[in-house]
């Protein structure tokens, strides 16, 4: 398999391309939510190929009916009966902007420690084996993860190349194509504010994503941005039976995302069964009908995930999950600690440890400094101050506290369920130091700033007092003064959208600067990327020498790092050993290798 196969990244695209006709021709889906819908169709279709044991058949069929759809697009081309979107403005700065982040995607590598344990190491791992891990497969150690976003990076890159670059332009098209179907809510398209509106208001969600930035396989960003393309997609269609299937779509995926995905899909299936009832009245549809939407919708929705529960139940049958991995022995007293056997064999923390861990729990969710916390408050600021203009410009319909009240109840939902995992299923060990929380706390603030996002584009939408008809834009102002006001909010919002994604843009690349420096530059530079037929693993037993700066040892980051270079389960990381202690442990290794 080559890093990059030209050929492949051809029929890939002609492929995708064949599919954007499809469901934009011949489905009638808007624009904004094609690229969404073509991610998430593809990855449950491939999702039911792998729980039949067809991964690479389905995968096959996939590109196949793709690149039929566009054979059908050339032919209705010919024949002339097709119309093409015009380009407008909107259009060329998002899609400006999407080309320079894809672009800048090929030109980045993995950094984050999540990669190397567990993200990319499945996405590898399909690509050899041609199929989800077993309950005996000992490289991959979080079998128990869905492999939604996993199956979709496998499929690009089974024709693209499997080059780190060629990982991240995967993982970043669909982010990208979620933030695109946020726009999908805009009706007025004549109306630049709203879409510049949306930009800045996209842009600044990224400062919730600071932690483990688009050069990362993460999907704790994913997540809220596969909810919020879900409800846009409520607000944004209109025939019921295109808005039922999509929901299926996009609901199902996102439950096999992660499986914290299952909060997200609910909170967006639960809006998309709300609109569904409220459009029903309003259209008076029968009883009968509405109810039977609302069946088809949740059992759609939720299949995907109950499919991967009777895999968990069935064909990994006696796996224990994430808490319960048998790892492989260390090198004694001066090897480290494997992190994932500390957790396998660490206890929940007990009842009298549970006070202390609440009480961190609060100040760490409490503190000034943490991003999730400084963007509720915000948020909380933002909805005050309009609710202040909306009295004093006497504006009833607005009523920003009815969007306030259950956005703050859904985020203390979600913090509550995060308590509880700390409280009752985390290791002890993890739960004291509360593992992950600024990840996940910004995961879900990032879902509530999002929903109030929304929901303002709409009030702010339907705040023009005239409106545009025929005749264009010549009449689309009150007074000449309230087009210069008009003016200068496009203008601010538009550069505060410039000035945040510029602001992402030089973090990026001084990323890319500092690469070489990094632990999996080095540790590549040193064994390079091994790829075995079949995917089968390197048996031959590795000891890793290497300083235990930063924690890179004792975490067990470098022993997942080189693990996934090497593609070998038998790797141990060891520091501060004496000449002749390495001497005595390095017997019982095929190779040691000094990390410099």
């Amino acid at each position: 398999m080559e890093p990059v196969n030209p050929a492949g990244i051809c029929l890939l695209l002609l492929s995708m391309a064949g599919y954007f006709f499809a469901l934009r021709g011949l489905w009638r889906i808007r624009f904004w939510f094609v690229p969404l819908f073509c991610a998430a169709g593809i990855s449950l279709f491939l999702f039911i190929g792998a729980l039949a044991g067809k991964l690479i058949l389905f995968a096959d069929l996939s590109l196949s009916a793709g690149l039929a759809g566009f054979a059908c697009f050339l032919a209705r081309a010919c024949r002339k009966k097709l119309s093409f979107p015009g380009w407008t403005l909107e259009r060329v700065c998002i899609g400006t902007g999407i080309l320079v982040f894809l672009f800048l995607s090929l030109c980045l590598k993995l950094t984050h420690y999540d990669n190397f344990s567990h993200w990319a190491l499945m996405v590898k791992y399909l690509l050899g084996a041609g199929k989800l891990p077993g309950a005996d497969t000992v490289l991959i150690p979080f079998r128990d993860y869905p492999p939604g976003i996993s199956l979709f990076l496998f499929y690009i890159c089974r024709y693209a190349g499997h080059a780190q670059g060629i990982l991240l332009l995967a993982q970043n098209s669909v982010l990208l194509a979620c933030f695109l179907a946020i726009f999908g809510i805009v009706r007025e398209r004549r109306r630049f504010l709203l879409f510049s509106f949306l930009a800045m208001g996209c842009s600044m969600l990224s400062y919730l994503n600071l932690t483990v930035r688009i050069n990362n396989l993460l999907v704790d960003f994913l997540l809220p941005l596969l909810a919020l393309g879900s409800v846009s997609y409520s607000l944004g269609e209109q025939k019921d039976s295109r808005l039922l299937a999509g929901q299926i779509l996009l609901l199902g995926f996102t439950g096999i995302v992660k499986s914290t995905g299952l909060f997200f899909a609910g909170t967006a299936g639960l809006y998309a069964l709300g609109r569904w009832i409220r459009k029903g009245r309003k259209e008076k549809r029968g009883v009968f009908k509405g109810i039977l939407g609302a069946l088809l919708l949740a059992a759609g929705a939720a299949a995907p995930f109950l499919l991967w529960q009777e895999h968990l139940r069935t064909d990994l049958a006696g796996f224990q999950g994430k808490f319960q991995i048998s790892g492989i022995s260390g090198v004694g007293e001066s090897a480290p600690p494997d992190p994932w056997e500390a957790e396998s064999s660490g206890e929940p923390a007990g009842k009298e440890l549970r006070p202390r861990i609440l009480e961190k729990f609060l100040k760490t969710a409490l503190n000034p400094s943490d991003r999730a916390f400084q963007a509720l408050v915000f948020c909380v600021f933002f909805t005050g101050a309009l609710s202040i203009y909306v009295r004093l410009e006497r504006k009833p319909s607005w009523k920003p506290w009815r969007i306030l009240a259950p956005v703050l109840l859904l985020t203390l939902v979600y913090y509550g369920g995060l308590l509880y995992l700390y409280l009752y299923f985390m290791p002890e060990e993890e739960a004291l130091r509360l593992a992950g929380f600024e990840r996940y706390a910004c995961s879900g603030v990032t879902l509530s700033a999002g929903l109030l996002l929304l929901w303002a584009e709409g009030r702010l939408e339907g705040s023009f007092s005239v409106g545009i008809d025929e005749r264009g834009a010549y009449r689309a102002y009150s007074s000449p003064a309230a087009k210069r006001r008009y003016q200068y909010a496009v203008l601010g919002t538009f550069l505060l959208a410039v000035n945040f994604l510029y602001s992402e843009i030089g973090g990026l690349l001084a990323i890319r600067e500092e690469y070489e420096a990094s632990l999996p530059a080095r540790a590549e530079a040193l064994v390079g990327d091994r790829w075995y037929p079949g995917g089968e693993a390197d048996k031959k037993r590795y000891l890793i020498i290497a300083s235990d700066e930063e924690g890179q040892v004792s975490s067990g980051e470098v022993r997942y790092v080189f693990r996934y270079f090497l593609w070998s389960p038998y790797v141990e990381a060891a520091a501060g050993l004496t000449d002749r202690e390495l001497e005595e442990v390095g017997k019982e290794y095929d190779c040691v290798i000094r990390l410099p």
